[in-house]
């Protein structure tokens, strides 16, 4: 008997007010049959005892973004099994990234998943962000920290300067490009193992 079709597994990540909801939500809206994730949505199932992200992470911080992470990715198997596409929008950097990567590999390890980074510049990510309700930043957790973080994940995946182009726009570049931001597991695999490269 066949395997049932899997649905495709979308990750769309970038500093905060890069865009990450909006285009996630284009996305979904471009194929046949797709769901939107957003980790935002998931940090508001939190009614009380919420515990922000900050620098240094105050207890119980990183516990809490754990499990977001690992309510979008336990919604996008279910769904992905029911032949959904799912988009899941977040802030997923550096370990975080290729951490995520492996529970989907886990639940599907045939299956690729498609990465997308939006990477603006940094005059457009403070610009949208002063004009936008909601959070995001901090005293500590600066647009110039999470670009920074940004630049320390791993270059796997399609990275997009959007600073630029309206979230269809956007939205339209990656539908046509789907096939540059697939990750397979072997891919990830070489990426960690592979050495770190030293300077003299």
């Amino acid at each position: 008997m066949p395997d049932p079709v899997i649905g495709r597994l979308l990750l769309i990540t970038g500093a905060s007010a890069a865009g990450k909801t909006i285009v996630g939500h284009e996305v979904a809206s471009l194929l046949s049959r797709a769901v939107h994730i957003d980790g935002d949505a998931i940090q508001r199932f939190v009614v009380s005892g919420a515990v922000p992200m900050d620098v240094p992470p105050p207890p119980g911080a990183v516990e809490q973004l754990t499990l977001r992470y690992a309510a979008a990715m336990t919604v996008s198997s279910l769904y992905r099994r029911a032949g959904f596409d799912a988009v899941i929008t977040d802030n997923v950097f550096e370990a975080h990234l290729t951490g995520l990567l492996f529970v989907a590999f886990a639940d599907a390890p045939s299956e690729p998943v498609h990465v997308v980074v939006l990477d603006p510049p940094l005059e457009v990510i403070r610009k949208r962000y002063d004009t936008r309700p909601g959070g995001g930043y901090s005293d500590t957790i600066t647009p110039e920290a999470l670009q920074e973080a940004v630049a320390r994940t791993p270059r796997i995946g399609l990275w997009l300067d959007n600073g630029h182009h309206t979230p269809a726009e956007t939205a339209a570049e990656i539908v046509d490009r789907l096939d540059e931001t697939a990750v397979t597991q072997r891919e990830l695999l070489v990426r960690v193992n592979a050495p770190e490269r030293t300077t003299s």
